[in-house]
């Protein structure tokens, strides 16, 4: 991330922690106003927490702790934790981070479901030098300069987006790419 990403980042981070402050200080003035702010600064925690977690995944990318694993079994298990069904899954061996790999998995879901037209299925399956990890959704495609906005996450409905500057992370920290075409979004790792 360029310096203009984190100052964005941490500006959007401080208006997390100032909603919160401002939620709880009127809850200490007027005990009542719990009932009517504790749903909104439970949301607030949140997504602030959810914030941290993609941060930490980032920097986690930087020193991949990679096995040769059966990634078929990391991607079956991520599933079930999830309660997902719709997996179209090959039997695969490599070398993968298996957090990294539940990670990415995760983003590329939430997206899926926030701004894809909905969650349909995983797949997973082997290419000519690789493999390839998909979560598949109802969208039609994706917006213009998607690519270069993945350079530099801007905001993105009120918000800087990390979800798939996540999954890319996660990609290269495995060598691959993000791969993301209409209907579909995942990793391209090679074997």
């Amino acid at each position: 991330m360029n310096v203009s990403t984190v100052r964005r980042l941490s500006h959007d981070l401080r208006g997390s922690l100032a909603n919160l402050r401002m939620g709880l200080q009127a809850c200490r003035e007027s005990p009542e106003m719990l009932a009517v702010l504790g749903e909104a600064l439970l949301q607030e925690v949140d997504r602030l927490d959810g914030r941290l977690i993609q941060l930490n995944w980032m920097a986690r990318c930087k020193a991949a702790n990679r096995d040769e694993l059966n990634v078929h079994l990391v991607v079956e298990g991520w599933a079930r934790e999830k309660e997902l069904d719709g997996l179209q899954l090959e039997p695969v061996r490599a070398s993968v981070d298996p957090d990294l790999l539940k990670a990415a998995l995760d983003q590329l879901y939430d997206n899926a479901v926030a701004h894809g037209g909905g969650y349909i299925g995983t797949s997973l399956r082997l290419t000519g030098a690789g493999l390839q990890l998909d979560i598949l959704d109802g969208g039609t495609g994706w917006p213009d300069r998607i690519i270069d906005w993945l350079k530099d996450p801007q905001l993105w409905a009120g918000q800087i987006a990390l979800g798939l500057p996540l999954a890319q992370k996660v990609a290269r920290a495995h060598e691959g790419e993000l791969v993301l075409e209409p209907g579909r979004a995942g990793l391209s790792i090679p074997l």
